[in-house]
């Protein structure tokens, strides 16, 4: 006989010590991931890392350019004229500033030590370099980095390719490209036709530095913040035979949408010239297996780097962030390359994983669907390392996303691209294109097909209203539900005298001055079949207020009152009640207790 007692209680999750930052760049690489929903593709350690962690369905870069994207990343600052294309990081500052230049900058004055290896900025290993246009050979190194006051060290290998090659165009011979005669992928095989190792391209041996940089911050005890950036899925798209041979050809999907948007103005549909600099790239169904191929390569050394922070027993105290610096068009709307102001070209992955008491195991995995962009990145960054930011960056901190995956997300990200420039919210994408509009509905169809400007001028208004305004999260704090009244001052306190907390009241949505309306939670027995479970399961279920900035309610459960875990529960599903509330249930995997009590803990409490 199962006996079940429930008891609202709450309880504090304990803060770790300052962490450390792992950050992960990934050159032109698009949701294409599984943990994205792509079923196709072959990315078992990105999507461990997004299990684990936060993947932010809707985010959105600030320019379609590796330079400028970068840039706004690193300086959270929204991109304007002069930072919109590869030359953004002649803005950084060429003098110590006042503010920190960056936060990485911020991170090395707190006293981590920071560390760069790849492709973190515009330059392939962090040094600004006089080169031809061609970019293909012929550079002659400079002395001055990117980013002048970020980096403790800047580690890069230049290898078999050496320093007068462009680092990205790095093909397994040691050569690089040369303007239109390299093709635009290569498979990598040695002379008998076997696949080649990964470190017969740069980022397999990034991968191997990254991992010995781990082991000596492990050793040393360092604070550490190490970034990393590999090249690929960067053309050209080389990768070795055994990530070509994960892939059928015949079985790839192909673009989507297939055509460009109907209506669409035309400078907003142009292609760009990059693929040009290559031969072969006429298949565009090989290029995309190609693009895959490179995809999956790169997750695996991911993969290692991600497997040595943890048997270094660094994990559980490191934030691991996984950015794509904007997205590609593989034929998709009939184009190639980035350089757009459409979906395919402005969305890219952000996956974080925090240390538990931001990243609450009640929720790992579950996808975050509100909007959000590159700057954000910042601020999130300083709030999890227990930092202030300097007045100037744009951005919103996302660690209310990170505690709970339905807290809403940003009214709309702002991107551009030259004169061209636009706003995205979750259902609609503005696009400005010399004071003409295209408005797309994407409410039920993520990308663009059609302009219905036409139809709806009251959307249109609205939004080219915000094309000049930051978006930011709406969400709230204990102190600014608590109005100032002296019977809600205090978290612990029963301001309505209801016998539930102000802090339970605030978590859960209801009204801590009316003793009518206080927090319900449940264990019932439920019929999952539906779901594929049994007929007869123990479900615990509660409401949460899913915009409260500084608290979540997570569940635990115990045989014992004093030994609390969040295993053996399940995350089964979310149902919005509306104003902001949701009513959320978990399963009971073990039913072997002969007892068995339930609390929620308020991660991140006020």
């Amino acid at each position: 006989m199962k006996t079940l007692l429930s008891v609202l209680l709450f309880s504090g999750v304990a803060l770790a010590q300052q962490p450390n930052v792992l950050f992960i760049a990934v050159d032109d690489l698009r949701p294409d991931l599984g943990c994205y929903g792509a079923s196709h593709m072959v990315t078992p350690n990105i999507d461990t890392l997004a299990s684990q962690g936060r993947v932010f369905s809707h985010h959105y870069v600030a320019v379609p350019t590796c330079g400028a994207s970068r840039y706004a990343l690193m300086s959270g600052l929204r991109p304007t004229s002069s930072t919109d294309d590869n030359n953004a990081f002649n803005n950084m500052p060429t003098s110590l500033p006042a503010n920190p230049e960056s936060w990485v900058d911020l991170l090395r004055r707190n006293g981590w030590h920071t560390a760069s290896m790849g492709k973190l900025t515009h330059e392939p290993d962090g040094f600004r370099w006089d080169f031809p246009s061609n970019y293909d050979i012929g550079r002659s190194r400079a002395t001055l980095p990117d980013m002048r006051f970020s980096w403790d060290e800047i580690i890069y290998d230049h290898d078999k390719w050496g320093a007068q090659r462009y680092p990205l165009f790095a093909y397994a011979d040691g050569t690089g490209r040369v303007r239109n005669v390299s093709a635009a992928y290569e498979v990598g095989v040695d002379g008998s036709g076997a696949s080649l190792p990964d470190e017969a391209y740069p980022d397999g041996q990034m991968a191997q530095a990254a991992i010995g940089k781990l082991r000596e911050f492990a050793d040393d005890g360092t604070r550490f913040c190490l970034a990393v950036g590999f090249y690929k899925p960067h053309l050209p798209f080389n990768a070795p035979k055994a990530y070509w041979d994960l892939y059928d050809p015949l079985t790839l999907p192909g673009p989507v949408p297939v055509s460009v948007p109907t209506g669409a103005n035309s400078s907003t549909t142009t292609n760009s010239g990059e693929i040009n600099a290559y031969t072969g790239a006429g298949d565009r169904d090989l290029l995309r297996h190609a693009y895959f191929a490179c995809v999956s390569y790169v997750d695996a050394q991911v993969g290692k780097v991600l497997a040595e922070l943890d048997s270094l027993g660094l994990a559980d105290n490191t934030i691991v962030v996984l950015w794509g610096d904007h997205g590609w068009c593989l034929d998709d709307y009939g184009l190639i390359g980035k350089h757009k102001v459409l979906e395919r070209s402005l969305e890219s992955p952000l996956i974080i994983r925090a240390p538990e008491a931001s990243n609450p195991a009640a929720f790992a995995g579950i996808p975050a669907e509100g909007v959000v962009e590159s700057i954000d990145i910042y601020p999130t960054i300083a709030e999890l390392c227990g930092l202030t930011p300097p007045a100037g960056p744009d951005g919103s901190s996302l660690v209310p996303m990170l505690r709970n995956p339905f807290a809403p997300g940003k009214s709309h990200a702002y991107s551009r691209w030259g004169g061209l420039t636009t706003i995205r919210t979750l259902d609609w994408r503005l696009i400005q294109a010399s004071g003409d509009y295209d408005l797309y509905d994407l409410s039920s169809f993520r990308y663009e097909l059609e302009d219905v400007s036409g139809s709806n001028p009251s959307v249109v208004t609205a939004l080219s209203a915000d094309l000049g305004t930051q978006g930011n999260r709406s969400g709230t704090t204990y102190a600014t539900w608590a109005g100032g009244s002296p019977l809600l001052l205090d978290p612990d306190g029963d301001g309505d005298g209801d016998g539930a907390s102000n802090r339970s009241e605030y978590g859960a949505g209801t009204d801590g001055l009316d003793p009518t309306s206080r927090p319900t939670q449940q264990v019932s027995f439920e019929d999952l079949t539906a779901e594929g479970f049994s007929a007869d399961e123990t479900v615990f279920r509660f409401q949460a207020a899913s915009d409260r900035d500084d608290l979540s309610l997570v569940p635990s459960t115990s045989t014992d009152l004093l030994n609390w875990s969040f295993p053996p529960l399940e995350f089964l599903d979310a149902t919005d009640l509306g104003g902001d509330v949701w009513e959320l249930r978990f399963r009971l995997t073990d039913l072997s207790a002969a007892a068995r009590f339930f609390q929620l803990e308020d991660a991140g409490a006020p």
